[in-house]
Parts: C-alpha cells; structure tokens; sequence
C-alpha cells in the first residue's frame, strides 16, 4: 500500500480531509498537542482502519505497523508513537468518518484540548492493459513500471499509422478526429475510475495530463454521451498537455482511447506515462495542489520486420518496357504459392524497377491488434509515392523514416540492403525475432 498522505489535527477547528481507496493516511497527532498535555487516546469511526506505526526501523528492516482498538487506549505522547489510517471502501456522504483525538496531562481523566478529523473516501485508478491480457487491468499494482519478457507487465500502445477511413487524405494518427470507428479498435483503452460522493468531485478538479515531451508521441480521444450519441473528443497530445475531466453525477468509469503517433528511435524509448491528478480547490491567490496522482505508463510497440522464411501473403513486382517474361514467370510462381499477385504498372512505378529497394515489410502488435506496416524507403526515386497510395489502407500502416537536412542520401538507404534472419540463437542469447541485416559496399 503506498504511502501517500500526511493530514494534520487541529484543537481549534473541526479538519476534512479526502483520503483515496488504496493508500495511507498519516495522521499528525503530535502537531496539535497543547504543551502540557503528556498522552492522548484517539477514537475513530468503525469504517477506518487505524494502525500504530512501530518506528524501530534499521538499515535492514521498514516501519512494521500492526492495527490497535481505538477504546480506552491512552498513548504517550512521544514521537516515537505514530499512527495512520485506511478505508476498505469509498464513502457514501461527505464527511462520514471521523477520527477523534484527546489530549490528556499527566493522569487526568478530563482532557485537556481535542483535535477531530472528518475523512471522505474516494476511490481514483487509471488502468490500461498492464497484465497484457486484451482487457483492461482495474487496480493493478505497479502501473508505473514497464518490463519486456512473455511474462513482464506493462501496457502496449500501437502506433495507429493505418487508414481505416478511404477518404482520408493521411494516416490515421496524422489528424485530430476520428472518422471511424474502426479506427478505436487501433487504439488502446485506458478507464480512469472515479467513486464516491458527488461533492467532492464537483468541488475538487480531476485532471489527467502528459508531460510537454509526450504531447507529441501520443493522442487520446475521449469517450462522450452527446444527444443520445457517443462523441469522441480529442483531449491529449498535438500540443495538448492536460484535459479536465468532466465527470458526470454518479459516473464511475471514464473512458479514452490512446493512440501512438511516433515509433521508438534513436531519441525516443517509447516510454510515454499519463497521469490522473485530483486537485483541490484553489485559494485566492494559492495555485491548485495535487492530494493525489496516479500514474500509469505504456511503451509504444515498435516495428517488427519479417524475415523471408515466413510463408508469402502478396507478392510485388514492377512492369516496365523491357521485364514482360519476368512478371508472367513472377505471377505463375504467385499463383503455385497460393499467394496475392500485385503487379505495379509503368504509369506507378515511373520507370523504377526496384521494388525492394523501396519498400520493407514488418508489423506491430499488442495484445488488442496486430496489423503489417509497410516501411517507405528515403530512397525517393520513381516508387517513391507508391507504398503510401497503394500499400496504405485499412489495418495496413505506414512509416517513412526521411533524411535529414545534415544527411546524404546512399545505397544503404535502399531497402534491398535491409534483411531481418529466422529467430536465432548467438552465443547463448536468443533472439525470437531475428537480428537485422544491413548490407554494405565492402565486407
């Protein structure tokens, strides 16, 4: 259980607070004592958990805590004695449990001062898909953490570089709509959870937010009831750091969709972490502060190349003036193998015959899809247009990786130099994937 939260008591004035489901509150008991008090007793409602914290603590041991009765228990008050408290459940009312303290001096039965808390209980969880099971994971632990592995946890995030809508003029991640519904199923679902009394959410804002490096590497639509009709509303991402979220009287669940818009490369790991806030109401001139955040991270599933030894789906070849003997002899072996035959006219290929130089094919996965993604080459000659209007399509993405301003274009940079072996094993380390293959002009 994490530790979260520390609430001070006060002898002067009745203290609320809102605790979240799931984590401890540290009560300060010691804050608010009168000078001459010497002990104190502390009572709480029956749906609050209190423990004693036992802070004989070395190198080599943590805090242990064991839970006390909360009648005719007289402390002393010594620093060394500390208390926190937990909620089994959220809150039916606002303010409905209470913690009472009483101050005493020396052996007196009449305390001396008393200190009362109110405590509301709110239940607050962003989840994703961290077990990698195809379905949303409510309540797991450790969202923050990503490992690899068949069994490592984490959510997967796709880039959503297909075109599911044939008018659309680019990939589906290049624009803020979303102009089919197919495109959700691209996408991966992240639920925030939201449970308790309406007042605390009406009075306390709820914020989910990215940090100003992700906001282009990610977008997130959010489910909405309009008219009767479900509305998705871009809310993250494409310069948009942080949305607040409207929640609905008695709404529990809040539902985005998450998509990627950039692979992992050379300056990005593909780690890209969202996180929920509840803040409180902010005072004249006091910023809003944080009570709680939750903090939940995907990693974007990169390209996967597939190697030649896998069974052929399409074979592509060019036509051009002089190649006819050629693409009858391609299009018969197509046919013997049982797979699609896609010829590339002289009018597309204008002339380039060197269709694997141009282009590579791979795919992406997580748990909820998987679709191929044709690679574009930066080669830039006669076929340059065509993997982008002709391959591009539903469930079928594209990626272009183009040079920059400092680089010069050379033969690596055709794709008939770039292979992908079998799974293979090197010197003891497996590689399930295959190991990338890059030709060159010399050995």
């Amino acid at each position: 259980m994490a530790k979260q939260r520390c609430v001070r008591f006060s002898t002067e004035k009745v203290i609320s607070t809102v605790h979240i489901l799931g984590t401890e509150l540290f009560l300060d008991i010691h804050g608010a004592a009168p000078r001459a008090a010497t002990c104190f007793k502390i009572w709480a409602t029956h749906g609050l958990n209190i423990y004693k914290i036992e802070d004989h603590m070395t190198k080599s041991t943590k805090p242990s805590k064991s839970k006390v009765s909360c009648h005719d228990s007289t402390w002393p008050l010594d620093r060394t004695v500390k208390f926190s408290a937990t909620m089994d459940a959220p809150s039916d009312q606002v303010d409905d449990e209470k913690i009472r303290v009483s101050y005493y001096e020396c052996n007196d039965k009449v305390p001396i001062a008393k200190a009362i808390l109110h405590i509301t209980c709110i239940e607050m969880s962003l989840d994703a898909d961290i077990n990698r099971l195809g379905m949303v994971t409510r309540g797991g632990k450790q969202k923050d953490q990503w490992t690899w592995e068949p069994d490592g946890k984490g959510a997967i995030l796709l880039v959503n570089c297909d075109r599911d809508n044939p008018t659309a003029n680019e990939e589906d991640n290049k624009d803020t709509k979303l102009t089919s519904k197919q495109d959700l199923q691209d996408m991966s679902r992240m639920i925030l959870t939201t449970q308790g009394p309406n007042e605390v959410f009406a009075n306390y804002q709820l914020t989910l937010h990215i940090s100003k490096a992700d906001c282009d590497r990610v977008g997130v639509f959010y489910a909405q009831d309009k008219k009767e009709q479900r509305y998705y509303k871009h809310v993250l991402g494409s310069e948009k750091i942080s949305y607040h979220v409207k929640r609905n009287l008695g709404q529990v669940e809040s539902v985005f969709y998450v998509e990627g818009l950039k692979f992992p490369d050379i300056d990005f790991s593909g780690l890209v972490t969202f996180h929920a806030s509840l803040l409180e109401p902010a005072k004249k001139e006091v910023p809003e502060t944080s009570i709680f955040t939750d903090t939940l991270v995907f990693r974007v599933a990169p390209w996967i190349m597939t190697p030649n030894t896998l069974q052929p789906v399409s074979v592509y070849v060019c036509s051009v003036g002089d190649n006819k003997d050629f693409v009858e002899h391609i299009r018969k072996l197509a046919i013997k193998a049982g797979c699609k035959y896609i010829i590339c006219p002289e009018e597309k290929n204008r002339g380039d015959r060197w269709i694997q130089d141009e282009m590579e094919f791979g795919y992406i996965q997580a748990p909820h899809k998987t679709f191929p993604v044709v690679f574009d080459s930066p080669r830039n000659r006669g076929l340059k247009d065509f993997p982008f209007k002709e391959v591009l399509g539903p469930d079928f993405g594209y990626v272009k990786r183009e040079l920059n301003s400092e680089e010069s274009d050379s033969s690596l940079d055709s794709f008939g130099n770039l292979e992908v072996s079998p799974p293979v094993n090197v010197k003891h380390k497996e590689y399930p994937l295959g190991r990338i293959l890059i030709g060159a002009s010399f050995p």
